[in-house]
């Protein structure tokens, strides 16, 4: 199975790249610089890094994702379930409510998504 897991600073450059979708691979050198400090060289390491994963590409100097960041979260949430929790969804929600309460909003979403889910 591919792992989908990225680090920290990844996943904020990934975060800018879902924000400006389709952007030139030196604009994302300059936002880099900007928004992180990094040098150019280390930019496109990062985006290397977020291209191997599946998660964007660089054609011809542009950006472009090849996974939403919604479907890169699913994929993450259904390798942490799988990976340790036996693939069994009401474990990790028991685990999750054992120490975090639901509030009423949180109650009324996930039925929502379950009763969507049988549709």
């Amino acid at each position: 199975m591919q792992r989908f897991g990225i680090g920290e600073m990844e996943m904020k450059m990934a975060k800018l790249l879902w924000d400006r979708e389709g952007i030139g691979s030196g604009a994302v050198v300059k936002l880099c610089a900007e928004e992180f400090g990094w040098k150019k060289s280390t930019t496109y390491t990062m985006l290397r890094r977020l291209c191997e994963h599946g998660l964007f590409q660089n054609v011809n100097s542009i950006v472009t994702s090849v996974m939403s960041e919604e479907e890169y979260k699913a994929k993450v949430g259904a390798e942490l379930i799988d990976d340790k929790f036996d693939g069994s969804l009401p474990m990790f929600v028991a685990a999750f409510t054992k120490h975090r309460s639901l509030s009423e909003k949180d109650r009324k979403e996930l039925i929502s998504i379950i009763e969507s889910s049988r549709k």
